[in-house]
């Protein structure tokens, strides 16, 4: 059997995609925003699904079945319109309707297909909140777990509490949208000058440089196995008042950094929904006695607080879906009718599902380009003699990652020994704010040594402490507040990286690389090698790496 999962819901969402499954296993995975380089591209993802065929040479009329992630657009705009005749939310009833019947029109699913040429044998609409589900649950090894979904909104619900049992779900908790915990975090992002549902990472990046000034009860908290979003405060909110202050909105995202109040705010923010979120874990956790625990949602991406909680429970297995935004739930959608048949089956996540390019084909591209390149057949030695000596590299290997981190595949990686590296990878070739950390790629094998807490950390979706032996030897991936983000690499799944690091740490005796998404500011991670070279060029790395080639700017 074969499928193709979307995620797309037109003007109302972000992040579109495409995965490819067959016989139970995802087998190709990539965001429309990879091939278009619009970052966060929602529109129809017809490249995505053009490239999810060509993988495996298949016709759209091979597929079985074309599920998407979302209920019919229709859906949506008739949710939306009773939390309008509720009060919970305010919109443009004519905008509304206008989308209304555009979506039983000319943006319906049939319509936009057959403009496309694509003619598909059947067309299935999911819960959104069911398709994020089953981006977790095949991944999770245990028999039993708890599964949590945590996002703005789906089409009425805003979090999902899922019992796996083997490869079945049964819901045991539904709380709707506006009682939100995703509006809470992006009205908060907004409220430092940032732009929600887009840079809530900047919130977590900003929190440790304030203090714990304002007391968020009375707009987040948890009992009972619930949370409680003061929605009416927060939504749309340009100010508030806070311990005796009033907090404005900022204009832009410059001012956060040089303002106490706004540190402070995003320091309390973070804080409290750490809080809230453990402890309405917590109670599932308890009440079922069940140590192994699943999510996904776009609060998934949450990392400190994702650690904090691993850390708090002392979870046996923590599984969060790389792809936990809206991207992921191509994968579910792609793995439900395997579910509904029964003929899904425990898996191991493997993020480097897009799309590969061999030697042969990266040299056509430098040719195409008259570029200075030379050929190596041990380039990870190469390259870590590079790092050890100060370089910057790019470097593109193997498949595209699937979700928003760079895995070792398409990252831009440097030395980690001294802080200035930070400042210099901002400055040359990230142009973006100099307080926001960078994270850590280390072999598996030492973890044990370099991190306090975590043993496997492959899709850096967690933060962590140094081990103090390593806190000076590192300093370049350790935040302000001693966290970081790492990625432990294993040798099986990504052997390239692995000798790479180890290759580094023969030179060094540090088994730890600095490593950022190889893009620049407001631009998709790199998916072809076009995208790797114009970047190179345009920035200040100091080499490329594709495949076996090394490039140079001479």
């Amino acid at each position: 059997m074969i499928t193709i999962g979307i995620s797309f819901i037109g003007d109302l969402g972000h992040d579109s995609s495409a995965a490819l499954a067959i016989d139970g296993k995802v087998v190709y995975a990539i965001a429309e925003e990879r091939l278009s380089r619009i970052k966060q591209d929602n529109s129809f993802p017809i490249q995505a699904i053009q490239a999810c065929l060509d993988y495996k040479n298949l016709k759209i009329e091979d597929v079985d079945e074309v599920v998407f992630g979302w209920p019919e657009f229709k859906e949506h705009h008739k949710a939306t319109f009773k939390l309008h005749l509720s009060g919970k939310m305010k919109v443009d009833l004519k905008h509304l309707a206008f989308g209304y019947l555009r979506s039983l029109t000319s943006r319906s699913i049939p319509s936009i297909f057959a403009k496309n040429n694509f003619h598909p044998k059947k067309i299935t609409h999911i819960n959104h909140h069911l398709a994020h589900a089953y981006s977790v649950m095949p991944y999770l090894k245990s028999q039993e777990s708890l599964i949590f979904i945590v996002d703005g909104r789906g089409i009425k619900e805003s979090t999902t509490v899922y019992l796996k049992n083997g490869m079945q779900l049964e819901q045991l908790k539904r709380i709707n949208y506006p009682n939100s915990l995703g509006v809470y975090y992006a009205e908060m992002t907004s409220m430092c000058g940032f732009r929600k549902y887009s840079d809530e990472w900047k919130v977590m990046g900003l929190a440790p440089f304030g203090e714990k000034s304002f007391d968020l009860e009375h707009l987040i908290s948890s009992e009972n196995g619930n949370h409680v979003v003061d929605y009416k405060t927060l939504m749309g909110v340009e100010k508030l008042h806070l311990n005796g202050k009033e907090i404005v909105r900022p204009d832009n995202d410059e001012v956060a950094i040089t303002n106490s109040d706004l540190k402070d705010l995003a320091h309390s923010a973070q804080y409290h929904y750490e809080q809230t979120i453990l402890k309405f874990i917590q109670y599932y956790t308890d009440k079922y006695q069940i140590k192994s625990i699943g999510m996904a949602g776009g609060v998934g991406l949450n990392c400190k607080a994702n650690g904090y909680v691993m850390r708090e429970l002392q979870l046996d297995e923590f599984f969060i879906q790389p792809a936990a935004t809206d991207d992921g739930t191509a994968i579910g959608a792609a793995l439900f009718p395997f579910a509904k048949n029964k003929n899904l089956k425990p898996d191991t996540f493997y993020p480097y599902l897009g799309n590969e390019y061999s030697n042969d084909a990266i040299k056509e591209v430098l040719d195409k380009y008259h570029l200075t390149y030379t050929f190596l057949d041990n380039v990870e030695a190469d390259a870590a003699q590079e790092l050890a000596n100060q370089k910057l590299v790019g470097w593109f290997q193997g498949r595209d990652e699937f979700g928003p981190r760079a895995l070792g595949n398409r990252s831009i990686i440097s030395d980690p020994r001294t802080a200035e590296m930070k400042d210099k990878v901002n400055e040359v070739v990230k142009y973006r704010e100099n307080w926001r950390p960078f994270a850590p790629s280390l072999l598996e094998e030492e973890a044990e040594n370099v991190l306090k807490n975590i043993k496997t950390s492959p899709y850096m979706i967690l933060t962590d402490y140094a081990n103090p032996e390593y806190e000076d030897k590192i300093p370049a991936v350790i935040h302000v507040d001693g966290t970081m983000r790492p990625q432990t690499v294993n040798k099986e799944m990504n052997p390239r990286y692995w000798n790479l690091i180890n290759e580094f740490k023969k030179i060094t005796g540090v088994p730890v690389v600095m490593n950022t998404s190889f893009n620049l500011k407001g631009e998709p991670n790199v998916s072809h090698p076009t995208d790797a070279i114009r970047t190179f060029f345009t920035s200040g790395l100091d080499v490329l790496y594709l495949g076996n080639y090394k490039v140079s700017k001479k």
